[in-house]
């Protein structure tokens, strides 16, 4: 095998890797591990470690094609967006993964109790005595925007030529996220929708937004992914990123995080735990990879201390 780490030194060794990067290739590279002792329940594991390690090598490549030419902007989109594929791959695997160790979704009853415990009703029911149109529509609204939050801050950022903010913005999306997607096969939870289809009599109705959610939510959705909300935890981190970052972007993003776990809640993708463990994980997450992007030298904001 010496002859591979020779290869991989001579052709990566001398590469610079952001923060965002480890994030990535640290994330596929632990469930490709995992998945060599835990895939009992997981069809095809070994194609999904092979998909894994060839993610892996086409960041490497990623990273040393835009070394070697740094002035192509094509490859300059690439070498920084690529996190977003990414990180809509990992949450659609999920849904094969998520009963990986456990072989069943062993929260979903702890979940439901632990909510009547606390609120003394199932709050994803009582929440079905707002519903009417136009507040359907607007919850809607919130929830949809939740897809908008990545690429509007990375985007923003990069027209305004803050390479090095853009860096440091997925750096903290990206661990956000991939964390998100970790607890998800700790605590492999099936949601409201599934659980409470007895309970349940009434449906959001709405008007635009709310048939882009069902188109979405037919498309996109995944089981076991539920607690705690990634949607909540992305979206809060990605306002919190932009108020850092871009300031005005964050005044406008931050409410819009709010709204998305009421969201979640009112339109029955969610039970109340979720939202509430999702900002919870944020701000765990959110200054810890501040901290270390500081400590590397990846904040533009900051000068990283001697």
């Amino acid at each position: 095998m010496k002859w591979l780490k020779n290869f991989f030194t001579q052709r990566y060794g001398n590469m610079r890797f952001r923060l965002m990067d480890i994030n990535c290739m640290g994330y596929f590279g632990l469930i490709a591990f995992l998945l060599i002792f835990f895939h009992k329940t997981v069809n095809h594991w070994l194609l999904f470690i092979l998909i894994h390690i060839g993610i892996i090598l086409a960041i490497l490549e990623i990273i040393r094609a835009h070394e070697r030419n740094t002035q192509n902007k094509s490859l300059t989109v690439v070498r920084i967006f690529y996190p977003i594929i990414l990180v809509l791959f990992g949450w659609s695997e999920i849904d094969i993964l998520a009963r990986m160790f456990f072989g069943t979704y062993w929260s979903t009853d702890h979940i439901i109790h632990l909510e009547k415990l606390i609120f003394a009703v199932y709050p994803t029911i009582w929440a079905q005595k707002f519903l009417h149109p136009w507040l359907d529509e607007l919850m809607n609204i919130f929830y949809d925007g939740y897809y908008l939050f990545m690429p509007l801050v990375g985007i923003t950022l990069f027209f305004k030529r803050k390479y090095k903010e853009v860096f440091a913005a997925f750096a903290i999306g990206t661990a956000v996220h991939f964390s998100n997607f970790i607890l998800f096969y700790f605590f492999p939870t099936l949601g409201p929708q599934e659980m409470f289809t007895e309970l349940q009599h009434l449906k959001f109705t709405g008007y635009i937004f709310a048939e882009i959610t069902r188109i979405i939510q037919s498309n996109g959705s995944v089981r076991g992914g539920t607690f705690p909300s990634s949607h909540v935890s992305a979206a809060f981190a990605w306002a919190l990123i932009a108020f850092r970052y871009e300031r005005k972007l964050g005044y406008f993003l931050l409410p819009m995080s709010l709204g998305v776990g009421v969201a979640t809640v009112y339109l029955g993708y969610h039970y109340a735990l979720d939202p509430i463990c999702g900002y919870i994980w944020c701000l765990i997450i959110y200054p810890i990879v501040l901290r270390l992007i500081k400590k590397r030298g990846e904040d533009p904001l900051e000068i990283p201390s001697t």
